[in-house]
């Protein structure tokens, strides 16, 4: 926080500048306005909701961007001025905005910036996560079961759709499932995670110019999912399950058992790029058909010093073996995507009980996650890296979100050196600081 202390001397006022840690106090810098830095990101966005909605939806974003914890209650006390957390809260659930037509835009406008004529490949990726509540009152709330400790709990279960291009994750979308039992006191539409996979795909109005791969794991492989790709005219790559059928000519076999063996017969070693890292990678290619799917192509692959290999099924044909592995690798980039939202930007730390108000909750932590990438672009470019790399490195979300409390404290020192009278004592503690 920004703190001015007048301390009175028989001859003048010194205005002093004061801050204060964050992690000890509690406190941090407050946000009264958009940074210059930033406007850019969220001037196109304003058309998209009226004067009351938008004096709630600039200020919760950035909030989620500097802050340790996303419930509205800690938010609120990041916005200088701001009203009762409850009208953040109303905001939420009551206002008239679309949020998946807000963070589509964002995105498509974040795609139009990165784009290179050299560079048509564009990934939409799919995944689902879980996040786990007490609060059994919650709205589509319900049982599930854990992935990570095989255990059940009680929570929501979420659809994410992100794009991958040039080395930039970019949210597309989040949707929230609900179970059978509570659709009709929502009153919404039952979807399957298949279902919600398959509208995300045929929702996905991406420009021509762009090549489309559709990355999933094993779950979403299955007809409703393949066949919205085929309609939109993308191919897909997906992992088979090892107890899949895949039929070779006439003889039918599965594809744990049977990858194993063209590994060892026939299968070659390549050096394969991933997200970051160079691996080698042992391959074999074989063509075939998979029930309810066509005719396909399945990629046996097994990391150099592991045991354990996997089956990539695509419908790309001509694609060679490299290609559609190097390409799959880049469904890593959603794992991460989930991973920072949740340890960073609070993707599960709401604690509001409508169903509205929680899906809004989830695309807000999408925005925030843009912005941090938009700023972390900007650092880029400045850098000279926009023309001359194909692949963007921008820094971690932790760093990014250390750079956007540094945007935020600079404007505050900015307004406070508009505003007062003693502007070179402001300037040499701005300097003192900064060192």
């Amino acid at each position: 926080m920004v703190t001015i202390i007048e301390q009175k001397r028989p001859t003048q006022t010194i205005t002093v500048l004061e801050t204060t840690s964050y992690r000890r106090r509690g406190r941090m810098v407050t946000i009264g306005k958009i940074p210059r830095k930033l406007q850019r990101f969220f001037t196109p966005l304003k058309n998209h909701f009226n004067q009351r909605a938008w004096g709630h939806f600039w200020p919760l974003v950035l909030a989620i961007t500097i802050s340790h914890g996303c419930t509205i209650e800690r938010l609120a006390k990041a916005l200088r001025g701001s009203t009762h957390r409850t009208n953040h809260g109303e905001f939420l659930w009551r206002s008239r905005w679309s949020e998946s037509h807000v963070m589509q835009n964002i995105a498509l406008d974040m795609l139009r910036s990165l784009f290179r004529k050299g560079d048509r490949n564009i990934f939409l990726v799919i995944d689902d996560t879980q996040t786990l509540k007490r609060a059994k009152k919650m709205q589509a709330i319900g049982k599930l079961h854990q992935h990570a400790t095989g255990k059940y709990g009680f929570g929501h279960t979420i659809v994410k759709v992100c794009l991958y291009y040039r080395g930039i994750t970019i949210p597309w979308g989040s949707w929230l499932y609900v179970k059978k039992e509570y659709v009709k006191s929502l009153k919404v539409p039952f979807h399957k995670l298949t279902d919600l996979a398959a509208r995300a795909i045929r929702g996905a109005c991406l420009p021509e110019t762009f090549k489309v791969t559709v990355l999933f794991d094993a779950f979403y492989l299955c007809p409703t999912v393949v066949n919205a790709c085929k309609e939109k005219g993308w191919h897909y790559i997906s992992v088979g399950k090892s107890k899949r059928w895949f039929t070779v000519g006439s003889v039918k076999r599965k594809l744990g058992r049977y990858g194993k063996n063209v590994l060892r017969n026939s299968g070659q070693w390549c050096n394969i790029r991933g997200l970051r890292k160079t691996k080698a990678y042992r391959l074999a290619e074989r063509v075939g058909t998979v029930n309810k799917l066509g005719t396909v192509k399945v990629i046996f692959s097994r990391r150099r010093g592991e045991s354990r290999h996997v089956a990539l099924i695509t419908d790309n044909l001509h694609a060679s073996m490299k290609t559609i592995v190097a390409d799959y690798l880049k469904r890593w980039s959603i794992e991460m995507l989930i991973k920072d939202e949740k340890q960073h930007l609070g993707l599960g730390d709401y604690r509001v009980i409508r169903y509205r108000a929680i899906v809004r909750h989830l695309h807000l932590v999408d925005v925030a996650y843009t912005c941090l990438t938009h700023a972390g672009i900007k650092a880029c470019r400045a850098q000279g890296q926009n023309k001359k790399k194909k692949v963007l490195r921008p820094e971690s979300i932790s760093k990014l979100k250390d750079r956007m409390r540094q945007i935020v404290w600079q404007e505050n020192v900015n307004d406070v050196i508009k505003y007062s009278h003693e502007k070179p004592v402001i300037r040499r503690l701005e300097k003192l600081l900064a060192a």
